[in-house]
């Protein structure tokens, strides 16, 4: 079974069985239960359970201790929650899966409906937060039905979100994926691009995906790798930052402000890529808890500048890893 073959869990795997929102709050409740059971136990005196980045919390966020371990938990309760997805992804049917895509919502559906009037090439630049998976789905089939979809990457280093992602297909859409390490790939993307596609790009990528720009983030000198910029130009494509956040009873797709690059210049792609550094920290304040790679903040960061304590702290975590 495919779960199996990627190491979801026994308990993940019984949940996909229930809707969505019944398979969330059933996860909210055992995480809330077994955080009180520990607490009665005395168990909470020392390291508490959770994520283990209490302490990147308190640095990068700057952060007072409690309330640091509170945002610890929430990260533990959101890795559950978005490894029973994967699973449910995986595991459930076509129709099951469908019903699942009713309990996303988008915050401003009209700046997607205005573009897919336009039928102009779109960029979607998300985040790696929440279930972005279903996300994207219910993004291509509510505004973009019949175009299809192109997911870049520079590598094929991540085989449970291929997987994942793979299923979008059985849904209805028609979608693939494509690597750039080479100049014949990458305008592969920009024919597809032109002829109707929608492309998604991740904008949190490490700088060793390719074409690194410098995007600080929290006073931190990260960088983010970007080729968005040359991409959006060639293909005269807008470019939507997105982001999906989970809740107990569904998924909300938030836009930030699209953008276009209209030249090849130093001031043009520092321009986008202010928008994008602005769409990634703003998403980060705003739930930094649902945010799967906190645990690789040190590939975004030059050597001299990697905080040991904050990089130790934050142990690594099976679906932040995957994701």
């Amino acid at each position: 079974m495919a779960g199996e073959t990627f190491g979801i869990g026994i308990g993940a795997r019984s949940l996909v069985r229930l809707p969505l929102p019944l398979r969330r709050r059933a996860l909210w409740l055992a995480h809330g239960l077994t955080h009180a059971a520990k607490r009665i136990r005395g168990g909470l005196r020392g390291r508490p359970a959770g994520t283990g980045h209490a302490e990147l919390f308190m640095k990068i966020l700057r952060l007072p201790r409690g309330e640091a371990l509170h945002l610890e938990r929430a990260a533990a309760l959101h890795d559950r929650m978005t490894e029973t997805e994967w699973a449910a992804l995986l595991l459930r049917d076509i129709r099951a899966s469908q019903r699942d895509l009713r309990h996303i919502r988008v915050e401003e559906p009209e700046t997607f409906r205005r573009l897919a009037e336009t039928g102009r090439p779109v960029i979607l630049a998300p985040l790696h937060m929440g279930a972005y998976v279903g996300g994207l789905a219910h993004t291509m089939l509510t505004y973009f039905p019949g175009r299809p979809m192109l997911v870049l990457r520079q590598r094929d280093d991540m085989p449970l979100e291929t997987a994942v992602i793979e299923r979008i297909r059985e849904v209805g859409v028609e979608m693939r994926f494509l690597q750039v390490g080479n100049r014949k790939d990458f305008l592969s993307a920009v024919r597809f691009a032109r002829n109707g596609a929608v492309i998604v790009v991740f904008c949190d990528l490490d700088p060793s995906y390719g074409a690194p720009a410098a995007m600080p983030i929290f006073g931190l000198p990260t960088r983010f790798a970007f080729g968005t910029d040359t991409l959006a130009r060639l293909t005269n494509a807008v470019v939507v930052p997105w982001v999906t956040e989970m809740e107990t009873g569904g998924d909300t797709i938030r836009i930030g402000t699209p953008f276009e690059v209209y030249a090849d210049s130093p001031e043009e792609r520092a321009r986008a890529a202010g928008h994008m550094r602005r769409h990634i920290e703003d998403c980060l304040r705003r739930r930094p808890e649902q945010w799967h790679l906190w645990s690789l903040l040190s590939d975004y960061l030059p050597p001299s500048d990697i905080m040991p304590d904050a990089a130790d702290a934050a142990a690594p975590d099976p679906v932040r890893d995957a994701a």
